[in-house]
């Protein structure tokens, strides 16, 4: 799955997590689907696994609060580099991890959103490689498959900037709100309207139940990223209609 033009090259995949959730508590270590022994966790580090290499690494970034004791456990069982910090300031996290590692890139993955397409990731990385950008995030995709890239050296920088709360919890914030300053790329990814309306990510249980049922057909038809979305939405349309109304938090 590695692409030539990407190894050798260090890329880092932060996977921002916590158990604190005010309306699915402890939902990234749910199993998914409901009867399976794979939590949402661990998914989506399943999904990047053709990375995890000495190139390629797996990091999951969580804070400091006692409950997120169980992601590090989970970490360590699966042999997963487990980064604890601030519980707020969540850029901090991504900072003090950048230090510690020489990448050449940044990917920013959050433990809520399970569904990744590493095809479309992997040539992304690459543009943005090639393109030596500041910072990356694409558009287009279904909402909880987005994904952002950030160079480190721009991320370093953040360090001694005075930032503002929601600068510091929403990691890549800066960055938009200073977009005259940086090179910046936003790829428009050219799927129909219908597909970019899609809710698949996981704040309610009503996603957590739609996303079950996703991942339930893709097992079933051994498919994965925007294929299963396709196929589901070809096939199963109406798994979508049951979180369609669900109120998503923005930066």
């Amino acid at each position: 799955m590695v692409d030539g033009r990407l190894s050798n090259k260090k890329i880092g995949f932060i996977i921002q997590a916590r158990l604190k959730s005010t309306r699915l508590p402890g939902k990234v270590l749910m199993p998914i689907p409901l009867d399976s022994n794979k939590s949402i966790l661990y998914r989506i580090i399943e999904s990047l696994k053709g990375y995890n290499d000495s190139n390629f690494q797996i990091i999951v970034a969580t804070s400091n609060n006692q409950e997120n004791d169980l992601i590090e456990e989970f970490c360590v069982s699966q042999d997963i580099t487990c980064f604890r910090g601030d519980e707020d300031d969540v850029l901090s996290r991504f900072i003090e991890i950048n230090k510690s590692y020489d990448f050449d890139a940044i990917v920013r993955l959050t433990g809520d959103n399970p569904i990744i397409d590493t095809q479309i990731l992997e040539k992304e990385i690459n543009r943005h490689l090639k393109k030596s950008y500041d910072y990356s995030y694409s558009k287009g995709l279904p909402l909880g498959m987005n994904f952002e890239i950030i160079n480190p050296s721009p991320l370093a920088d953040l360090a001694g900037k005075s930032l503002s709360m929601s600068e510091k919890e929403h990691v890549t914030l800066f960055f938009r709100n200073n977009e005259k300053d940086y090179v910046i790329n936003s790829p428009e990814l050219k799927f129909n309207s219908e597909i970019e309306k899609l809710r698949l990510t996981i704040d309610y249980p009503s996603d957590y139940l739609a996303l079950s049922a996703i991942i339930a057909v893709g097992m079933k038809e051994n498919i994965e990223g925007m294929d299963l979305v396709k196929y589901c939405l070809k096939n199963y349309a109406w798994i979508f209609q049951g979180n369609i109304n669900n109120i998503q938090k923005v930066q």
